[in-house]
């Protein structure tokens, strides 16, 4: 069976009271998807479609107070951990009794290399793409919460995502992804201070699962010597450096980064086999 975006299912659950919106493809063996700043599933919905066809059950949630999931306790996440630790509870609850592969770009990288590093022996493996251990690479814009002391801060955001795109990437994705980030003023402002602040090198050395650390050739907001400092610090990393992608990696060249995800998975499992025999 060959899956299309229209074929995306979309649910709603209750995670620890927060109401909790997720889209959904596809059987096999789960893939958790984890968006970045200030947007929603939205970046997936090409990736699902490819990773259904691969024979998995992706899965692509929104953040709380992102899309359509409500904010938990009605408060602004502004840190990478609780986002991480609401996405753990999540997948307990969606994927009960497995050990999903969880991935994520931007902050969902951030995201995803928290959860590897606090609950990784409950994964099969991580993706992070364009994440790493810390991310001091934009200023903290805490006082950007407050629309009225900058009525431009909406423009900058839909602006500076398209710009962050390859740069063959198609006009009407461009204005897809301006469209995505519009609406999203807070939350975007929330995720940011978390990406600002983000630095888990202490616990990295921990993690319990493999790691494939992705970046885009053409990513400007994270230098690849992060990348590098991250791979060095987990017991089980690998890097992955892909040319023509920018930050957005699976709303860009979907079927590339679904091939990658894949391989990596099957290379994991293949060990596990090898070793238990």
């Amino acid at each position: 069976m060959s899956y299309g975006i229209c074929d995306i299912t979309g649910h709603y659950i209750d995670v620890d009271g927060t109401l909790t919106f997720y889209d959904e493809l596809g059987d096999g063996p789960a893939i958790v998807c984890v968006h970045t700043a200030g947007a929603s599933s939205l970046e997936y919905r090409y990736l699902l479609a490819e990773l259904a066809d691969r024979g998995y059950r992706a899965i692509a949630l929104d953040l709380p107070g992102r899309g359509r999931t409500y904010p938990a306790g009605w408060e602004v996440t502004t840190r990478i951990h609780p986002h991480a630790e609401f996405v753990h509870r999540f997948t307990q609850l969606v994927c009960s009794g497995g050990r999903p592969v969880i991935t994520g770009s931007s902050i969902g990288g951030d995201i995803t290399l928290d959860i590897a590093a606090h609950h990784g022996e409950d994964y099969l493996a991580a993706i992070p793409m364009e994440g790493a251990a810390r991310t001091p690479t934009f200023p903290d814009p805490s006082e950007y919460m407050y629309p009225s002391w900058t009525p431009g801060w909406q423009d900058l955001m839909e602006r500076v995502s398209g710009a962050s795109l390859n740069r063959a990437c198609p006009a009407e994705k461009v204005e897809e992804l301006r469209w995505m980030h519009r609406n999203a003023q807070v939350s975007a402002v929330g995720d940011l201070c978390g990406w600002a602040n983000h630095d888990i090198r202490d616990v990295l050395p921990g993690t319990r699962c493999p790691v494939l650390v992705v970046k885009g050739a053409d990513d400007f907001w994270l230098p690849e010597e992060l990348v590098d400092e991250t791979v060095k610090l987990l017991p089980d990393g690998e890097k992955l450096v892909l040319d023509g992608i920018g930050h957005y990696p699976m709303f860009e060249d979907p079927a590339r980064i679904a091939d990658v995800i894949v391989d990596f998975v099957q290379r994991v499992n293949s060990r596990a086999v090898g070793a238990a025999t």
